[in-house]
């Protein structure tokens, strides 16, 4: 299982392109936390309409809505004040069930270094997309030109995703 933050399935819905995550991961199942769950449903409610295509994933169940342990809510107080909630019940399930976090979240990428979890952020996900042939690179280099056009994300570092 692979836990999923809602920044980067905002950034996949908003170029329509979800079907890479799980081109990406075949193998496991992608899960979102109930924060994460409330935090699309207030997005589609400001008008990102894209979001649907996640909402409507969960209710096929092809993205899992977990439910946190007793265990987990206790831990997340214990956890950085500065996450927000979809973030603090992404990292307790992270910590407490020993799965990797799907983030683009700076602070977060920097905990979860700090804490030994495993993690990977958008830039990360666009080198595997090459590295397992998911996409050629041509493909990986449309794909940021998308991200950057319709979710409004700079990469400073594209070399870095395209490093042999």
């Amino acid at each position: 299982m692979i836990i999923i933050d809602n920044n980067i399935l905002s950034t996949f819905a908003k170029i329509g392109r979800l079907d890479i995550l799980f081109r990406l991961f075949p193998q496991r199942q992608i899960a979102i936390v109930p924060a994460v769950y409330d935090e699309l449903r207030v997005g589609i409610r400001k008008g990102y309409v894209q979001l649907e295509d996640v909402m409507a994933m969960v209710e096929k169940k092809s993205i899992r809505l977990i439910t946190l342990t007793e265990a987990e809510i206790f831990l997340k107080p214990t956890l950085p004040v500065s996450f927000d909630e979809g973030e603090l019940e992404s990292v307790a399930v992270c910590k407490s069930r020993e799965k990797p976090l799907l983030t683009n979240e700076r602070s977060v990428k920097n905990w979860c270094i700090k804490e030994d979890i495993k993690y990977a952020d958008l830039p990360d996900l666009l080198r595997a997309c090459w590295q397992s042939t998911v996409m050629s690179k041509k493909e990986v280099k449309s794909l940021i030109e998308d991200i950057e056009e319709k979710d409004n994300i700079t990469f400073r570092s594209k070399e870095e995703i395209f490093k042999e």
